[in-house]
């Protein structure tokens, strides 16, 4: 098994040659870096914090062997940091995210891109210069959005709501609509069609973004597809593969989702219901933001037996576990039917998130009367968790520039 370090390196390598040489040109620029009172209903700052070349990125890509993509960066990007408004567990909160303008005045489309699962603030997109490389997107022809997710960023103040439908839909709507606001007053020529996609919990966030917006939102986004990837949609699913287990190589997998469950729901019992000692007592300050998930697993255990209370491994389907079952269920997108179209990716050896995740979620949705023309399902073969990132990205960015 890969890894957290291996499936992090991995999914940054992509451009990570064209964050090399693009750093020899980004930069603040002192006319845009000072934030701004709020703009709008969502949009509350903005400030430029990089340009990246177009030829530069093109070369970064071509060094990667991506020259199926490098053919098509075709534009100089501008990258901005925003702070916006969005919701959490009913409160008002002020999120963040980056933007990425191509340098046209041709009309383009919106992508957002959802990242995959980090735990540590240092990671977030607005705070990394590696995570800046998903802005490169927008050197394809969109404005393309990043958003750090709620409890990173400006909302580092919050444990991250990992996996969690509702939290992660509205940070990824409201970023979007922050992210229109935005365009519409600096001039931007924008035909307002919108595009999601994301990798691992990005691809969970990237499918409960597009069921809200069908469910809720279809009259105020042109949605035209999604293209989630290698997430973990069906929980209860998840949740039995994992104790079904000897080992795992992403302890702090589970970890996470427990102790943010517990967080959302005040249950004040539940880790040490789950976990063994002394894992139980770790686990609240393992995601106080500053540990990375590589970090968080040297601190845990790989094996199964050790890490888990006997009695959740033997009894997590029973009576006991339900509230936990129950939120599970409540949590996992399988129970609708896409209208607009949904193109699902995972690799095939991927034991992380392991393929089958993937295979029954798509399975549950046609089950619900999706129609085959409109939700699709592409095997990656012979890649994993960590190496699945580049065939994806390359086939997702050529389905949609065909629509």
């Amino acid at each position: 098994m890969n890894n957290q370090k291996d499936i992090r390196r991995n999914q940054s390598s992509i451009f990570h040659t064209i964050l090399i040489v693009c750093s020899l040109i980004v930069f603040s620029c002192s006319d845009d870096s000072g934030s701004e009172e709020q703009i709008d209903q969502y949009l509350i700052s903005s400030k430029k914090v990089a340009n990246y070349d177009a030829i530069l990125l093109q070369l970064g890509a071509s060094q990667e062997g991506l020259s199926s993509i490098a053919s098509q960066l075709k534009y100089d990007i501008s990258v901005y940091e925003i702070e916006y408004k969005t919701t959490y567990l009913g409160s008002d909160i002020t999120a963040s995210g980056l933007i990425g303008i191509p340098d046209t005045e041709e009309e383009v489309s919106i992508l957002s891109f959802q990242h995959g699962t980090i735990a540590a603030n240092s990671d977030a997109p607005t705070q990394s210069s590696e995570g800046q490389f998903y802005a490169s997107f927008a050197s394809l022809g969109y404005i393309s959005l990043i958003p750090d997710f709620i409890g990173f960023g400006s909302s580092a103040d919050i444990l991250h709501p990992y996996y969690h439908e509702e939290s992660t839909a509205q940070a990824v709507i409201d970023m979007i609509r922050a992210a229109k606001q935005f365009i519409l007053a600096n001039g931007i020529n924008s035909d307002d069609r919108l595009f999601l996609a994301g990798y691992s919990e990005g691809g969970y966030a990237t499918m409960v973004a597009h069921k809200a917006i069908e469910d809720k939102y279809a009259d105020e986004f042109d949605l035209v597809a999604s293209a989630p990837a290698s997430g973990g949609y069906d929980l209860i699913g998840m949740k039995d593969y994992m104790v079904s287990l000897d080992t795992y190589s992403q302890p702090f997998y589970l970890a996470y989702l427990t102790a943010a469950y517990a967080e959302i729901n005040d249950w004040k019992t539940l880790v040490s219901e789950v976990f063994n000692e002394p894992y139980a007592s770790a686990i609240p300050d393992l995601f106080d933001g500053t540990k990375s998930g590589s970090q968080i697993n040297a601190a845990l255990t790989t094996d199964i037996s050790a890490l888990l209370t006997a009695d959740f491994i033997s009894n997590s389907t029973s009576s006991k576990y339900q509230i936990l079952t129950d939120e599970l269920s409540s949590n996992s997108p399988i129970d609708w039917q896409p209208n607009r179209p949904v193109y699902m990716y995972h690799g095939t050896t991927d034991i992380t998130v392991p393929f089958i995740n993937s295979e029954s979620a798509y399975d549950e949705l046609i089950k619900n009367g999706a129609s085959e023309d409109k939700i699709s399902f592409t095997a990656l073969e012979g890649v994993d968790h960590g190496s699945g990132i580049a065939p994806y990205v390359i086939h997702f960015t050529a389905v949609f520039a065909d629509l």
